[in-house]
């Protein structure tokens, strides 16, 4: 996993004589639309996607290492205009925030797989938090990166996570919610996390590995209503919101590893549920009977 960071700054730093034609406006267009089209759980399309996004990244670089490459031009007598060179220092600050945006989208292909969709392998879990944590900033200052960004993190066991929290309504496109730890018992906020989060247009929010801290959850979940996937393993959870009624859009819901009891009442009228599960929980077969006979499209997974 760590190569293709260690390649991505090779190139940043050992090509910065390559010449390009292209605008870095266009240049970062182009990036933006790889990153945006690539079927990143499809290993082929991710490799042939990192391979241009490293070519594109050396144009990018060997235009920002020469004066006046913004835009070509230079004032009479050879000296930069002062708003091609602050463009080039705001280039730099991008630079670095590509490199974030990077690692979550491999962190997004790594964490892909039916078995593994969320919890990674602890050393190479560790490894992507500690790169967030490297790369942490009180600001984030790119506006590209904030519009393409559609993956965000929360790890409440990280130092510095409430900055993190703070920028949450910067984000405009997030569509994947993750809410971790790496110790379970931490104790986390969720309802101001959600309460910054919606203006997000969440197609899945993963509430996962608290253990005891996470009891209950937010009536506010249920304002999510474009919502396609929530899983809530490994919790202390007992009972669903009433609120969950409003998710119709629901096809996936996960309430494995907690110590819930009855469901049925809150997702009887979730038509589009197409998986349910409930392993290692507390709900009884009556509980079961009834959830099969509100959805029977629905497969339950024990």
């Amino acid at each position: 996993m760590k190569y293709v960071l260690m390649a991505f700054i090779i190139f940043l730093c050992g090509l910065a004589n390559a010449q390009t034609t292209q605008s870095p406006e266009q240049i970062r267009q182009q990036m933006a639309k790889i990153r945006q089209t690539t079927n990143w759980d499809d290993p082929a399309a991710a490799k042939k996607a990192n391979d241009q996004i490293r070519e594109l990244a050396k144009k990018l670089m060997a235009g920002n290492s020469m004066p006046g490459a913004m835009s070509g031009q230079q004032q009479q007598g050879g000296s930069t205009n002062p708003r091609d060179a602050q463009k080039l220092n705001n280039l730099k600050q991008e630079m670095s925030d590509y490199k974030l945006d990077l690692v979550s989208q491999i962190w997004k292909a790594a964490a892909g797989g039916e078995n593994a969709d969320f919890l990674l392998a602890e050393p190479l879990r560790k490894e992507i938090v500690q790169e967030f944590k490297d790369d942490e900033s009180s600001e984030v200052k790119s506006v590209d990166w904030l519009e393409s960004m559609t993956c965000l993190q929360i790890n409440a066991s990280m130092p510095g996570v409430q900055e993190v929290i703070d920028q949450m309504p910067a984000y405009k496109g997030i569509k994947i919610l993750i809410i971790t730890c790496d110790k379970k018992g931490t104790i986390v906020d969720l309802n101001s996390i959600l309460s910054k989060a919606k203006d997000y247009p969440l197609e899945e929010l993963h509430i996962i590995n608290f253990g005891i801290s996470v009891s209950t959850l937010p009536s506010k979940i249920g304002d999510f209503t474009s919502l396609k996937k929530l899983s809530l393993l490994n919790n202390n959870i007992r009972k669903l919101p009433p609120t969950v009624a409003k998710l119709t859009a629901l096809e996936i819901l996960y309430t494995d590893l907690n110590p819930i009891q009855t469901i049925s009442q809150e997702i009887s009228g979730l038509k589009a549920l197409k998986q349910l599960g409930i392993a290692k929980t507390s709900i009884s077969d009556d509980e079961i009977t009834k959830i099969r006979e509100a959805l029977p499209n629905c497969q339950i997974l024990r």
